[in-house]
């Protein structure tokens, strides 16, 4: 029940944001006068379609990407070639109104196409000319003509004045552009919404706001209004005291000193969740801490890539024998470089090893978080604060924005130590992440949502051929040199990168799917 639940949330989730996103081409095209055959949610076969005026409108079966499918996009629009046998529908003016393609299809008059012009630059008549038994006729054809594909399958001629190429260079940029304007807005009305659900934090308060589930700070059944008196015999005033003492720890182990309704309580040894970024593991797993061993409680990223598996037992880091979880963190902590490790382990009675590269500290640091972290599992205290509240969307969106080019920036300019093709999520990492923040409530799903539009809206920008991006250059090169690219080269290079990108979806998937088992 609960894998169904994550799979509606997430199909709504994707679906949501490329519906607005597609929206945006489609918004900007309508107002343009593009002709726009069919717009479609989803890829792959159809499931569900309308016929409205002269879009279609479809959901396919494969939850991920959509489309608007633009008269003028492609290197010839005619539905037809010379020398085919077809039909014309003719209305009282002796004029085509429907063209037939099918085997089965009723029709006036038939024969094989000599000539066309279905585009008729510059206002010229449209016309087909075609051979039958009667000698060759010429036929012209009203411009909102159809093609009839099949008993329920239409598609409207496109002249060149609906045509996508025929529009004003500013009118095609905000038609391509309009698709990431919109996840944009999207992501920004997001915040602004969850804005006024998100409490101002009190950092200047050591009192306790929420205690999340199966956390340290829920077994010792701490509450919203304890207070931190004390961490490792440091004191605790703010929560800036307690961020410092908790990025200067060094153990799976804590003592927290606990203040309740005027009562003080030390809580000795607490085993507290430990995750080593850099690595991808850390001791959570099955609703308890692993200290005394270093049994992996989850393993993520290139670590599950590399084959390490909750349950494993590290035994040893580059030939290190390591006993337990402080060994492990006491390794980690003084590697800040990144490079290979060889790490030896324990399944089942058996021993194996596995080796893998690092995140590097330097990354970490350039996506604002730490090699190691360790979480008690409580959030400061907070209160509705109205300012507070309007400047959330702004701070918000700035944020993973800035988050998003620096991710792109560590892609595209780090080596091994960085981020690399091989940390990035596909549809199933997506999934996964779906399926977690949906745990976390409705206000962390609507904030992720945000974020992951922001995501699709500048990846979508980036300057790739078969992306939006990539139109965009293309439309700069014609602005530069005053003379539209060759529709061949473009088309092809489109082609090529989109097959490319398919195959990069395909690997990460991939490579999502065995991380997902291993973890």
């Amino acid at each position: 029940m609960t894998l169904l639940l994550n799979l509606v949330v997430f199909i709504f989730v994707l679906g949501i944001i490329v519906l607005i996103h597609e929206g945006g081409h489609f918004y900007f095209a309508r107002k343009a006068g593009i002709l726009c055959h069919e717009f479609s949610i989803g890829m792959g076969p159809a499931l569900w379609q309308k016929n409205t005026g002269d879009v279609v409108y479809s959901i396919r079966a494969i939850p991920i990407g959509g489309f608007v499918s633009m008269a003028g996009e492609g290197v010839s629009d005619a539905m037809f070639k010379k020398d085919q046998t077809i039909g014309l529908v003719l209305n009282e003016h002796q004029k085509v109104k429907e063209i037939i393609l099918y085997k089965d299809g009723k029709y006036d008059i038939s024969g094989v196409v000599k000539d066309f012009d279905l585009y008729g630059k510059d206002k010229a008549p449209l016309y087909i000319e075609i051979e039958n038994e009667d000698g060759i006729s010429k036929y012209e054809v009203e411009r909102d003509a159809m093609y009839q594909l099949g008993k329920k399958s239409t598609m409207w001629v496109t002249p060149e004045e609906k045509s996508f190429e025929s529009k004003t260079l500013w009118q095609r940029f905000l038609t391509i552009f309009g698709g990431p304007l919109m996840n944009f807005i999207l992501a920004f009305v997001l915040f602004f919404m969850a804005g006024f659900f998100v409490l101002q934090p009190n950092y200047d308060s050591n009192e306790i706001g929420e205690v999340s589930d199966d956390s340290a700070a829920a077994f010792l059944n701490l509450e919203s209004g304890d207070k931190i008196v004390s961490i490792n015999g440091v004191a605790v005033s703010s929560w800036y005291d307690l961020s410092e003492v908790m990025s200067d720890n060094d153990s799976v182990f804590i003592d927290i000193e606990i203040e309740n309704d005027g009562t003080t309580t030390l809580h000795e040894d607490v085993e507290i969740a430990t995750y080593i970024q850099s690595a991808g593991i850390s001791n959570v797993g099955d609703g308890e801490f692993y200290t005394d061993q270093a049994i992996v409680g989850s393993s993520s990223g290139r670590a599950s890539s590399a084959g390490l598996k909750s349950g494993d037992v590290i035994t040893a880091i580059d030939g290190n024998p390591i006993n337990n979880w402080d060994e492990l963190v006491s390794y980690f902590s003084n590697i800040t470089s990144g490079g290979e490790i060889i790490v030896s382990y324990d399944r089942d009675g058996d021993s194996d090893s596995t080796s893998y590269n690092l995140i590097s500290e330097e990354s970490l640091t350039a996506l604002e978080t730490q090699s190691i972290i360790f979480q008690i599992g409580v959030t400061a205290s907070g209160s509705f604060d109205l300012g507070y509240s309007l400047l959330y969307a702004p701070r918000q969106f700035g944020s993973d924005v800035s988050e998003v080019f620096t991710t792109i920036g560590l892609l595209f300019g780090g080596g091994n130590d960085s981020i690399g093709i091989s940390d990035l999520s596909g549809p199933v990492g997506i999934f996964q992440l779906v399926s977690t923040v949906r745990e976390n409530g409705f206000l962390s799903l609507i904030i992720f949502m945000g974020f992951l539009s922001i995501n699709i809206g500048i990846l979508n920008l980036l300057p790739i051929p078969a992306l939006d991006g990539g139109r965009l250059v293309f439309l700069g090169i014609e602005a530069i040199t005053r003379k539209p690219l060759n529709r061949k080269i473009e088309n092809y290079a489109n082609l090529v990168m989109f097959f490319a990108l398919i195959a990069l979806i395909i690997f990460v998937s991939f490579n999502d799917i065995f991380r997902l088992i291993n973890s």
